[in-house]
């Protein structure tokens, strides 16, 4: 292994930590009352976890037909959380399948704050594992560290989303898809409560051949969902998928529409850019597509296990037809592995701008407020080609390798003679 000096991880440190711990300062002053003191509101912390905790007091309720009703489910959290939020969130709805919500049932029995932390520390200790068991000992650390440090992470605590638990099951899934394949698959199969961040997975396991893993993320993804059904009843599922193919507006903004506004898919770039909605959804699908046959071409390399994995959390996040500040979690850990790359190679400074910029690239969105997140597409496939650029050499013959500077006297040597 090469070393990686102190020298140039303090070069490293000064282009990102200052960016890191910006997003936890707006995490303190969120949770202390000064919400949009030094950056964007986001109301109260938890303003998306406050949704799935009354999504779930609703079922134990009895009132579970009212989940997927924006209009019954807006006054209910706003009346619930009255003095938790500093204001009233405006279009609020519970848009994920029913999977996620027996998910986040067993937390929802406990008091909100309570809830709302032990998730927060129950997925994040499975990232953790993920993490340990997928990357290898000498970069466990430093992965660890971006990892705390990324404004992914902030975000995520911010909104009390599920970023930790989806990145924990893609680092999981793709990372110990070799090692334990039916694990890795039941990791992925689980990843079905959130959709749009789980379609790549099939293909990954078809490009590496993984028979067993797909059998296994079927077989998982299946049992979650009649698990979900068996508590929650049929009927939740038959509302959800009403919702997905047929967004009611009986308020003035639905829910899922108005959430899209504010993403940073390849979709919302494009309208923001004055795109049609046709033109819009066709440049998202050849989003979708792209990441797709990239996925499908690292698996297919046996021999770049780490740049496989990085290339389909990239591509994962790229694809995703919906995504917000705390999914590209995945992202950070893709440029993460890109920036280690680089150290190890004594690569220069500038070397080091693009892993750097996708690893804060929540805080440069969401497009509608800040226009540099207009490119933060452009900015992923950049990282995806530096990637599969990086796993061409690593797959180079070692007669092909540049000559590391212990060996170029010698090598100099035999070229003269």
């Amino acid at each position: 292994m090469t070393h990686v000096s102190r020298k140039q991880l303090a070069v490293l440190a000064v282009m990102t930590v200052p960016f890191g711990l910006y997003g936890w300062a707006m995490v303190i002053a969120t949770g202390t009352g000064h919400d949009g003191a030094i950056g964007p509101h986001y109301n109260a912390l938890g303003a998306d976890w406050v949704i799935f905790y009354t999504a779930a007091r609703a079922f134990f309720a009895g009132q579970i037909a009212h989940v997927y009703d924006q209009a019954w489910l807006t006054p209910h959290i706003n009346s619930l959380f009255s003095q938790w939020l500093s204001s009233p969130l405006p279009y609020p709805a519970f848009h994920y399948p029913p999977s996620w919500l027996l998910l986040v049932l067993p937390f929802c029995i406990m008091p909100p704050v309570a809830s709302y932390v032990g998730m927060l520390v129950a997925s994040f200790t499975g990232l953790i594992a993920a993490i340990r068991r997928a990357f290898g000992k000498d970069k466990f650390l430093f992965v660890v560290v971006s990892v705390l440090l990324c404004p992914a992470t902030s975000n995520n605590v911010l909104a009390g989303q599920n970023g930790f638990l989806t990145c924990a099951l893609l680092v999981g899934g793709f990372g110990l898809l070799a090692e334990r394949p039916i694990f890795a698959g039941i990791l992925l199969g689980l990843l079905s409560f959130k959709p749009q961040m789980a379609f790549l997975a099939p293909v990954a396991l078809l490009a590496a051949r993984e028979w067993r893993a797909l059998g296994a993320a079927i077989v998982s993804g299946a049992v979650l969902a009649l698990a979900s059904m068996a508590v929650l009843g049929p009927d939740a599922w038959l509302s959800w998928i009403n919702v997905i193919l047929h967004p009611s507006h009986a308020m003035a903004q639905n829910g899922l529409e108005w959430g899209r506004l504010w993403d940073e898919s390849v979709f919302t770039c494009a309208t923001l850019l004055g795109a049609t909605k046709p033109v819009a959804n066709a440049l998202q699908a050849t989003a979708m597509m792209a990441g797709a046959a990239v996925t499908y071409w690292a698996f297919r390399r046996s021999h770049a296990a780490e740049f496989r994995l990085a290339i389909a959390l990239a591509a994962t996040v790229v694809a995703a037809p919906h995504v917000s500040p705390y999914d590209m979690l995945p992202l950070a850990l893709a440029g993460a592995l890109l920036a280690w790359r680089v150290l190890e190679e004594h690569g220069r400074p500038l070397a080091l701008m693009l892993p750097a910029i996708v690893w804060l690239a929540p805080l440069l969105n969401p497009p509608r407020v800040v226009p540099v997140g207009l490119l933060t597409p452009v900015m992923i496939f950049g990282l995806i080609a530096a990637l599969v650029l990086r796993s061409y050499r690593a797959a180079a013959p070692d007669n092909l390798a540049k000559p590391s500077s212990s060996n170029f006297g010698s090598c100099a040597k035999q070229m003269r003679t």
